[in-house]
């Protein structure tokens, strides 16, 4: 039989757990207390890291608006029609919400301020460092604090460039007064103890919650302990007091948000809840004592039947605990019945989830390897050839229509380097899409030659494309090479033919010019033998002359068109600007004998043949100056940006054309003029400036809406470089190209 103690009243042990207890209860208040004061202490830096989210997130969204407004604002099709007015008018729809909008061109010029009265004469400024970083990315800048230029005060910007085709045009912009953020901060309810501040990248202070006046411009204290997107410091703020930040840096804008909590709220916080929970702990311990009699005997009841309970749960039984004398425990003893049951429910439908789970896994590998068979019967199938390769020329991977292209198997393929197969003279010029791509450039095409595997050469298409997310060690660009050997040597025969038409032209020309000189030369000698003795004979002679000279015009006329028609065109950057003056300086004694002004307007550089381009000036401007009216001729010159081109227009204040004949004026030899003796010429010119425009993938067309005068307009290619040495397409005047007659 197991020997029991001494036995003693309860009220001893009560008394002795009473007295054990007392000392652990004291220091367990002292901690509490710590506690509570800590937890103070974090509920005002969660206020101020709450405070300095919700800050950030309503500038952010004020940033997000006025972004997704400039964003809207450049794809409007009135920049691309210049029409500034147009532009205007969409943009002072949001001056009434307290947006401001600007346009403004490469130059610097405003061309659009919704912040001044519409048609008030607009500034000129250079660009800002934010406004060419913005023309360089072609992505939204937000700027650093800076002064402007049209108010002398401190302001912030957010500048969109607008692009089209890849090529920044023009910059949309809308400043920011800092007082705008400060209204946001005092909405907000930052009042002491927290101070809020916006510093832009480099530390200096946007705008603050208090003193915002006399802060602004001046840097941010500690601003270089702000590192990474969020986070916090101690430190002083800029008004010298000790706080505790917290801050949140933009991801739009880069700018950063500060908010500084008082070190004298916090420490005032730490004592009062300090002294309040001692006290509160003082008066658990003592109650804790009156109380522990009552609580050791219902709990140990209860703490009995809840361990069997639990135990039963263990071995996985249903569980039905007794009740005692204590509600809790009872509702606890429930719940333990109710989980275990549901236990039971949730084991057998975690067991068929399982089951679906891998059904599903099953279904989607099926899918999978079905769409891999998909992609991998169209590689394989295609007539094209796909190569997957990094930027070093390493092939990952080739399609099986390479063997029917240049002989290799897809496997011989892998081994093969591009510098190896393409031809000599070609391979600068793949070198360079292969340097560009990479550099980062998406997308690159060229057309060279692939020596087959058997040494033959083949003309091939290639089309690159950059693949997203590779590594060093996978494929990053995707090659579509196509063979071209047809289509170049048909263009071979073509050349070839055109040659031979032209050395036919040319030898029919001469050939024609011997006989009408023996014509010409024996009417003449006819003519000086009848001339005093018939007078009939001699006017046919002189008719016969006359016919021989308008014979050799035409043939002059024909010879000049078939050396345009079938000249081998050169490209190069061309100064369309040079190209007038040359074309007026050719042109220079028939403009002074008419008293014609010729107006040049910020001509392009395009990419063609100069020599041809001057000769469709040449006839443009000359049959301005030709079919004048009865006031002095007035031509002018200009460009605008269509696309891919350049669209140029010849204007005029002379006779003009009617819209009937808008078409037939092209046709060569073709004269809408009878009197050669007051328009000389043959009616060539017009053919001629359609055959050059065409010779550069462009159209030309006569304006049959033009009300005064004739209005010529073609469009010439843009030239295709990182940079155009001139942007063209403005109104103002390039005076050294203008031609006045005196």
């Amino acid at each position: 039989m197991q020997e029991v103690g001494k036995e003693r009243s309860l009220a001893v042990y009560l008394v002795a757990f009473a007295a054990v207890i007392v000392v652990p209860l004291m220091l367990l208040s002292v901690a509490v207390a710590w506690r509570f004061a800590d937890a103070e202490i974090s509920r005002l830096k969660l206020v101020g890291e709450q405070r300095t989210e919700d800050v950030a997130a309503e500038i952010e969204r004020m940033l997000g608006s006025r972004l997704d407004i400039l964003r809207v604002l450049a794809t409007s099709p009135a920049i691309d029609a210049g029409d500034h007015a147009a532009f205007d008018a969409q943009a002072r729809q949001f001056t009434e919400s307290g947006v401001d909008i600007r346009l403004r061109a490469l130059d610097g010029r405003l061309l659009v301020d919704t912040g001044l009265p519409p048609g008030e004469t607009l500034p000129h400024w250079p660009l800002l460092e934010p406004m060419n970083e913005a023309i360089r990315s072609r992505q939204p800048v937000f700027s650093s604090l800076f002064v402007s230029r049209g108010t002398s005060t401190y302001a912030v910007a957010i500048f969109v460039p607008v692009v089209r085709d890849g090529t920044v045009v023009a910059l949309v912009s809308n400043t920011f007064s800092p007082e705008v953020f400060h209204r946001v901060m005092v909405r907000a309810g930052i009042t002491d103890p927290y101070f809020a501040s916006l510093s832009d990248r480099s530390g200096l202070i946007i705008a603050r919650s208090a003193n915002h006046e006399t802060s602004v411009a001046r840097q941010l204290p500690s601003f270089d302990a702000a590192v990474g997107r969020s986070g916090a410091w101690n430190g002083v703020n800029a008004d010298g007091l000790k706080v505790r930040a917290f801050y949140q840096r933009s991801p739009l804008s880069g700018w950063l948000v500060t908010l500084g909590l008082r070190e004298s709220a916090i420490d005032a916080a730490l004592w009062r809840t300090f002294g309040g929970v001692t006290v509160v702990g003082l008066l658990l311990v003592i109650l804790s004592i009156a109380l522990a009699g009552v609580l050791v005997r219902r709990l140990s009841r209860a703490a009995n039947a809840m361990v069997e309970a639990a135990a039963a749960m263990e071995r996985g039984q249903l569980t039905v605990v007794p009740r005692t004398d204590i509600v809790e425990v009872n509702r606890v003893g429930e719940a333990f019945g109710r989980a275990s049951v549901k236990l039971h429910l949730q084991a057998s439908a975690l067991a068929r989830a399982n089951r679906e789970l891998e059904r599903r896994v099953e279904e989607r590998g099926a899918a999978l390897e079905a769409s891999e068979e998909r992609y991998r019967l169209l590689a394989e199938n295609a007539r094209d050839t796909i190569l997957l390769r990094n930027v070093e020329g390493r092939i990952f991977y080739a399609s099986p229509s390479c063997q029917r292209l240049l002989g290799y198997s897809p496997e011989e393929m892998l081994s093969v380097h591009p510098a190896t197969v393409v031809h000599p003279d070609d391979w600068r010029r793949v070198d360079g899409v292969n340097r560009a791509m990479a550099d980062g450039r998406e997308l690159g095409f060229s057309i060279h030659r692939l020596r087959h595997k058997e040494g033959h050469w083949v003309w091939i298409q290639a089309a690159y494309s950059r693949l997203p997310h590779a590594t060093p060690d996978e494929p990053s660009i995707m090659v579509v090479v196509r063979d071209d050997t047809e289509r170049q040597e048909q263009e071979t025969k073509l050349r070839q033919t055109n040659e031979s038409l032209r050395q036919f032209s040319a030898i029919v020309s001469h050939d024609l010019q011997a006989p009408l000189r023996h014509i010409n030369m024996f009417s003449d000698m006819l003519g000086s033998r009848v001339a005093g003795t018939d007078a009939e004979a001699a006017g046919y002679a002189a008719k016969i002359q006359g016919s021989v000279e308008r014979m050799q015009r035409l043939i002059r006329s024909l010879n000049a068109y078939t050396q345009v028609a079938y000249a081998l065109e050169k490209r190069e950057a061309v100064d369309l600007a040079v190209v007038v003056s040359e074309a007026v300086a050719m042109l220079d004694a028939d403009i002074q004998a008419a008293g014609a002004t010729i107006k040049v307007f910020n001509l392009p550089t395009i990419e063609g043949d100069q020599e041809l381009l001057v000769r469709l000036f040449q006839n443009l401007i000359g049959n301005a100056v030709k079919y004048r009216g009865d006031e002095p001729p007035v031509v002018k010159i200009r460009a605008r940006p269509a696309g891919r081109f350049w669209e140029v227009a010849v204007e005029d204040n002379g006779i003009g054309i009617d819209p009937l004949y808008a078409d037939r004026v092209f046709e060569i030899f073709r004269r809408l003029h009878r009197d050669e003796s007051r328009y000389p010429g043959i009616g060539l010119g017009l053919a001629l400036c359609r055959r050059i425009v065409e010779s550069h993938g462009g159209e030309i067309w006569l304006d049959k809406d033009w009300p005064k005068g004739a209005r010529f307009q073609l469009t010439l290619p843009r030239r295709r470089a990182k940079a155009e040495r001139r942007t063209g397409g403005g109104d103002g005047e390039t005076q050294p190209v203008d031609a006045v007659g005196r």
